[in-house]
């Protein structure tokens, strides 16, 4: 079992088709960052659209069964999230209605401050918001919808993971004490504490090849990313370990300032040009082949490679699936 706890890609058959040729069992792909409910929803009827267009290669995920179901079928699972929690709208409503129509995973904040708290572009004072955020992470657990971290800020995170019943995820970003502070989005990543945090709780963190967070930015090695996930495993344990590549491709530079700057700001709050070129090893999905090769390669039994590749993402999307 391979799953990517993150891709963003322009979402059409060629990349369905990469994920069948790098065997990958299921994808985690975005279908909110900014976009309040309504959008949202829109969004969810597009990919309902695409899933039937593109049956023979794709299936939606509710549960880890139909994750283990499409592995069965030679297919990929696709589980939609989001990477905001702007779609609830600070309705917890809004969270049992989006988890009834396939939403399975969210982020609780992008990179800016928003109801439930603080994302990564914000002062490390900020927090979890002690009201909307703690009924946010509450209802989450009470329905079955994974907790994400991956742009929230160390705060935020902390008391994230402590007031959650349930695992959490970091699903995308790389430990800043392994990868150093020359990345260009440093900011992105976690610390060496707040993953053994996430671990002492049994959740998981995805690795991730996006080369403005990984090791040696562009020139990002194989053996670069293989040495990043042996320092994770050693300092937080095999069993919360995996991959979220945060692979995208496919989109112009006016859809990624979307990303950036939403409605908030006339202009990126960060210097970044459009789309970086992904690492030569990792141009598609099927990059994970090599990859999964190398690490058994250097010394990693089939065992911890299995757990790496998906083992440990279908334990805690058990854990905290309903």
């Amino acid at each position: 079992m391979l799953i990517d706890a993150l891709q963003f890609s322009k979402p059409e058959r060629a990349r369905f088709v990469e994920w069948r040729e790098g065997n990958v069992t299921a994808v985690h792909v975005t279908i909110a960052i900014w976009e309040d409910s309504t959008e949202t929803m829109r969004e969810l009827g597009k990919w309902q659209r695409r899933l039937e267009e593109n049956a023979d290669l794709i299936v939606q995920a509710r549960t880890v069964e139909d994750i283990a179901a499409a592995e069965r079928e030679n297919k990929t699972a696709v589980i939609l999230g989001f990477q905001n929690s702007s779609p609830f709208e600070s309705d917890l409503d809004l969270v049992s209605a989006f988890y009834e129509a396939g939403v399975r995973i969210a982020q609780l904040t992008y990179n800016t401050q928003n109801s439930a708290g603080a994302g990564c572009w914000e002062d490390d004072e900020a927090g979890l918001s002690k009201t909307y955020g703690l009924n946010l992470i509450r209802e989450m657990n009470r329905i079955g919808m994974l907790i994400d971290l991956s742009h929230c800020n160390e705060k935020t995170s902390y008391q994230a993971i402590e007031a959650s019943d349930c695992p959490v995820a970091i699903t995308h970003a790389n430990p800043v004490d392994c990868v150093g502070m020359d990345a260009e989005l440093a900011v992105r990543n976690k610390s060496k504490d707040l993953l053994k945090a996430l671990a002492q709780r049994n959740g998981v963190v995805g690795l991730s090849m996006y080369p403005r967070i990984a090791p040696n930015g562009v020139n990002c090695s194989i053996d670069d990313f293989c040495d990043m996930v042996f320092w994770t495993v050693e300092n937080i344990g095999i069993d919360h370990v995996g991959f979220g590549s945060d692979f995208y491709i496919g989109y112009a530079d006016e859809e990624v300032l979307w990303w950036r700057q939403g409605r908030w700001s006339r202009t990126s709050m960060i210097p970044l040009t459009g789309y970086t070129p992904f690492p030569r090893w990792f141009d598609s999905s099927r990059g994970y082949t090599d990859l999964l090769a190398r690490l058994e390669q250097r010394g990693m039994s089939p065992a911890e490679v299995s757990a790496v590749a998906g083992g440990n993402w279908a334990r805690v999307f058990s854990a905290a699936w309903k």
